[in-house]
């Protein structure tokens, strides 16, 4: 089921502040399913917490992001259930050296999906 305004994702007034460092003020953004977005900024300006705030590895200290018409910064959330279906790849990203390959791909779905 998609949002109200048949978006797959909105970002309603998503504020986030690290300290006294105000990182996100009042970010707005809907994307229709098949769409695809870029977010360009300078370094340190917001663009990697912007996305963890969509899949609440950080969670928006204000506002709303809304998926498949749930809104999933209510706090009865089940994050582990968001995050099988929004996924993040980051730039510089890490493995365990000490597993391997598909070990180290197995381990999540492990954890998120109790497979």
């Amino acid at each position: 089921m998609a949002n109200a305004d048949g978006s797959i994702v909105r970002l309603e007034g998503i504020h986030k502040w690290f300290g006294d460092n105000h990182v996100l003020r009042g970010i707005d953004f809907a994307l229709q399913q098949g769409d695809v977005q870029v977010v360009i900024g300078p370094s340190g300006g917001g663009k990697s917490t912007l996305l963890r705030c969509v899949n609440l590895l950080e969670l928006p200290d204000k506002g709303h992001v809304w998926f498949d018409g749930d809104d999933i910064t209510d706090v009865r959330t089940n994050l582990n259930e968001v995050r099988t279906h929004i996924g993040i790849v980051f730039q510089s990203f890490n493995l365990f050296p000490h597993m391997t390959a598909l070990r180290n791909i197995t381990l999540p779905l492990e954890k998120v999906l109790r497979l």
